[in-house]
């Protein structure tokens, strides 16, 4: 990407024109969408001869202007232009488009921001109507259904300027700005919902329940590993020099694991057999061969030893309290994994085992003492 060019050479009254008209339609924009007034008023106007007569941004929140065509351009038209490309800047679609071929991903990126704009937009702005799909879809969505669609020959999408400017801001503070206007947009609750759903995953990002369920899991085997005990089953070398007396050695058994499943009627299966799957994989990756399993309701059923979690028969449904499931689990586990909507009692006490808990929904919490990571709703089978 090129460098910014020289200055304009129209002069000082044609820049001075830009920069007015770029003022008038940025509050323009900020009265037709006042949660994304911090973000537009972030945007730092860059009149020069080489840009296109249409307002492009840079990553950098730039907005190149045209001291030619930008005093002429109506001010609702330009400030629809500003918030279109604000749209872009938050939703980071630079970064984004990597997998994509280049037209495609612009179409389905404008797509994106196009449907949460006021309705005042140029006839060949792209939206999901014009395109013959559905709205509320991320960009990554409308690529792949690009693929599927002759996309009509009259609409082009706004491409990226061949050139950029000076870091208006640095890393850090695009993060903050970004938070502070999904802070705004959430305060409101009036944005369009693509927006609000922006803002939602801004201030709460989705975690990778898999990773973190395996990260706390190793954990715990680890704090288990440490544990040594003294065994006969290997006597000490020591004692080889006094062959009549036999000492016993430190030894460091592999940690034993329990996973204790919710099977009260409020947990789905789906999401249990998913979360048992994955903390398969988990432990035969640690060298774990077996699987020891206890379902419960509000009582404890028979321990079950299986070699995969396909194995695992689910029995309950009644009401739920896991309490005699920790009993029955404690006596034989160092590590105990609790599958769960958190929607039970509590042991009153720590238990001996490091526990960890695998919460399904956002209605209920973990005790203090157990590591906890939470699948989202629908996250469970896949």
């Amino acid at each position: 990407m090129n460098a910014i060019p020289e200055p304009a050479a129209h002069g000082a009254d044609a820049v001075n024109a830009a920069l007015e008209r770029f003022a008038g339609a940025r509050l323009w924009a900020a009265t037709q969408a006042p949660y994304l007034a911090s973000a537009l008023f972030a945007l730092t106007p860059l009149p020069h001869d080489t840009a296109p007569p249409r307002p492009t941004a840079d990553e950098h929140w730039n907005v190149h202007l045209h001291p030619s065509t930008t005093p002429t351009t109506p001010v609702p038209d330009l400030g629809w232009w500003l918030l279109h490309h604000v749209g872009h800047l938050l939703r980071d679609h630079h970064t984004r488009a990597r997998p994509f071929e280049a037209e495609r991903w612009a179409r389905a990126a404008d797509a994106e921001v196009n449907d949460d704009l006021p309705d005042a937009a140029p006839a060949d702005a792209i939206s999901p109507e014009s395109l013959g799909l559905p709205d509320g879809l991320l960009a990554e969505r409308y690529a792949e259904l690009l693929d599927l669609i002759d996309t009509p020959p009259h609409l082009t999408p706004c491409a990226d300027p061949p050139f950029t400017g000076p870091e208006a801001m640095t890393a850090l503070e695009r993060e903050l700005l970004s938070r502070a206007v999904a802070a705004e947009i959430e305060a409101r609750g009036t944005a369009p919902g693509g927006w609000r759903r922006w803002a939602e995953a801004t201030l709460r990002p989705e975690v990778d329940w898999r990773a973190t369920l395996a990260r706390l899991v190793r954990r715990g085997l680890a704090q288990a590993a440490g544990r040594v005990d003294y065994s006969y089953r290997r006597p000490s070398r020591r004692a080889a020099a006094v062959p009549s007396i036999v000492l016993p050695a430190l030894v460091r058994p592999l940690p034993r694991v329990t996973v204790l499943v919710d099977t009260s009627g409020s947990v789905t299966r789906p999401a249990l057999e998913q979360a048992l799957a994955e903390l398969d994989g988990v432990l035969r990756a640690t060298g774990h061969q077996r699987l020891d399993v206890i379902c419960c309701d509000t009582q404890a059923y028979p321990a079950q030893r299986v070699r995969a979690a396909a194995q695992v028969e689910l029995v309950g449904g009644g009401g739920t309290d896991l309490r005699p499931g920790f009993e029955a689990a404690e006596r034989g586990a160092d590590v105990l994994v609790v599958l769960t909507d958190g929607d039970t009692p509590w042991p009153p006490h720590r238990p001996r085992p490091y526990v960890v808990t695998c919460l399904f929904g956002d209605r209920h919490t973990a005790p203090h003492w157990a590591g906890a990571v939470r699948v989202p709703h629908g996250k469970g089978p896949g």
